[in-house]
């Protein structure tokens, strides 16, 4: 899941610090992020007002994470009618765990998932 910026082997998965085994001739320290291996778990919302909610999530094990968490993205989607959604996609920056939504329409049912993002993307 993560690569020494000089090519050797990464030890000890999340890479904060880190030694790296490097191939004969190189040396250093350092991981290159990588795509997280999974997804943050435990998403919950929970509504403040008739047309906001509180979304939150657990972290990512540090076995998943493959580098820094830059940011999270929130997409929350609703059906418009038939075969149609309305989706809405908002970022969060840094390791941030929650979000508020609103702006929400009253009695509509939406479907809210959560990504995490390294350097190298989700």
């Amino acid at each position: 899941p993560t690569t020494c910026l000089n090519g050797g082997t990464c030890y000890d998965g999340y890479c904060t610090s880190v030694s790296c085994a490097c191939p004969l001739g190189a040396d250093g320290t350092g991981c290159l992020d990588s795509v997280p291996s999974g997804a943050p778990s435990n998403v919950i919302a929970i509504t403040i007002a008739t047309t906001s909610i509180n979304v939150s999530w657990d972290n990512l094990p540090n076995t998943t994470i493959n580098g820094i968490i830059i940011a999270h993205e929130v997409k929350y989607s609703w059906s418009l009618g038939i075969g149609q959604l309305g989706t809405i996609y908002v970022n969060t920056s840094g390791a941030q765990n929650q979000l508020v939504l609103s702006g929400l329409q009253e009695c509509v049912q939406y479907s809210i998932s959560v990504r995490a993002y390294t350097s190298q993307a989700p």
